[in-house]
């Protein structure tokens, strides 16, 4: 999720850059429309005085030609002028309406307010007569802003709703491709390190749909191996537990008949046979040999059952108890078993966080299948001298006398009857709790029909 947090910011930061930068571009092109139309009034008010002075040149030292008649001339010089204004200085640097303002009111006509209508932008030029000292009117060149403004706001508009859509995307993709996709990538995980039974839900996402198939189906796969496996290293302890328990009497047979001979028990003297003696002797080495070779076959299958090597790390209790809720929480309300997951501290320990999910999953799914469905409890605990994790469950339990052998490999009890599995698991549980320095204890109470396993894994 670090890096969905990542592309957010990248996505925002990208999108301020755009609106700041595209705000100072859109500044910088009205500048240059200004400017240029700066120029433009200057040259329209340049070639305005010139044509009035053109028709002024008649009279001496008076000005005879009133405001309309300025208008007129501004308003011819505007029309004949208007192609090449175009040309040369761009459609948005001509104004839509240059007015011209006198200041006397000799003419009987009314000074004209310049208020601005909202919608407009004067730029208001001085207009001196014939002696170029007598500031006899104005020149009003008014702009429609309008287009501007909304050219203005359709850009920035723009732009949010752009940030708004892509923000939208990204959520969309984030809840619907990369948050489930992220549930998902740790399933191969666990299920490579035998952490979890259960397959993966289905769910209308049909981005997955494929993916989850094909998943359940690695899974099934390799649960199907896995039992096969766990069969055939059944059938290998059976055979060489046979073969070490027929080879044992023949062997001990022939160690003893060595001693014999090599006491000189079997002489008629009594007398100790030297050569006899040192073929007894090796004969004695040999059977030793053969005990030996039994018990390391013996040994090697037995290590060869669990394969696991801890790699320590630190991790907090309540990562276990998420653990458990999120693997067990819909199976067992499926299966209306009541069930409790609690943790009395969230301490950290230093241990194999997989290895202690592998024991808690083969305890839970022993009491689920041995159990009787009324309630299953589990407490993760840090006391004085380590962690405890304690789960309890009600059902058919094996009796006092085979509480010793519960954790043999390949051993079931009683209690197994008709019920799938091969013996292997609490075997399996155990050797990762010793492995971790820790151990597996239980307790049944008959009358309660309760059963209780202790784990235990030292500081």
């Amino acid at each position: 999720m670090k890096k969905l947090v990542k592309l957010y910011i990248a996505v925002v930061l990208l999108f301020v850059a755009l609106f700041v930068t595209s705000n100072l571009l859109f500044k910088s092109f009205v500048k240059r429309n200004n400017d240029a139309g700066n120029i433009l009034m200057n040259r329209v008010v340049d070639g305005i005085r010139d044509k009035y002075i053109m028709r002024t040149l008649q009279y001496s030292n008076i000005d005879p030609i009133s405001g309309p008649g300025i208008q007129k001339i501004i308003n011819s010089y505007m029309k004949d002028n208007r192609s090449a204004f175009i040309h040369e200085y761009g459609y948005s640097a001509l104004p839509d309406e240059v007015e011209y303002i006198s200041l006397s009111t000799a003419d009987g006509t009314e000074n004209v307010n310049l208020i601005n209508n909202g919608k407009s932008s004067d730029k208001v030029w001085s207009f001196y007569g014939k002696d170029n000292k007598t500031l006899i009117g104005l020149i009003v060149f008014r702009y429609n802003d309008e287009r501007a403004g909304a050219l203005h706001i359709i850009l920035n508009v723009s732009l949010i709703a752009a940030f708004l859509i892509s923000i939208g995307i990204c959520l969309y993709i984030s809840s619907t491709v990369l948050r489930p996709f992220e549930k998902l990538s740790d399933y191969p995980v666990k299920l490579s390190k035998n952490e979890i039974t259960e397959k993966l839900p289905e769910t209308k996402n049909r981005l997955f749909g494929r993916f989850i198939w094909g998943i359940n189906m690695l899974s099934d796969n390799i649960q199907n191996n896995q039992k096969r496996v766990d069969e055939l290293s059944r059938d290998h302890m059976t055979m060489l537990t046979t073969i070490a328990h027929g080879i044992k009497t023949p062997v001990a047979n022939i160690k003893l008949y060595a001693d014999a001979i090599s006491t000189g028990l079997y002489q008629p003297d009594g007398q100790v046979n030297k050569s006899d003696a040192e073929i007894a002797a090796k004969i004695s080495k040999n059977a030793d040999d053969v005990t030996e070779l039994v018990r390391n076959l013996i040994d090697k299958a037995t290590d060869t059952v669990v394969n696991f090597t801890p790699e320590i790390a630190a991790f907090y209790l309540e990562e276990l108890r998420v653990f458990l809720e999120e693997e067990y929480s819909n199976r067992l309300n499926m299966l209306h078993i009541p069930y409790s997951f609690a943790i009395n501290h969230n301490a950290m320990l230093k241990s194999d966080k997989s290895g202690i999910c592998r024991i808690l999953s083969q305890l839970m799914d022993n009491a689920i299948k041995y159990g009787n469905g009324e309630r299953i409890t589990v407490n993760l605990n840090k006391e004085e001298d380590g962690f405890y994790f304690i789960i309890k469950n009600k059902g058919n339990l094996p009796s006092e006398k085979e509480l010793p052998y519960i954790f043999n490999s390949f051993w079931r009890g009683t209690n197994a009857e008709g019920i799938d599995g091969n013996g292997i698991g609490l075997f399996e549980a155990r050797e990762i709790a010793l492995g971790l320095g820790g151990d597996i204890y239980v307790r049944t109470d008959q009358e309660t029909r309760e059963i209780e396993f202790d784990v235990y894994i030292g500081e």
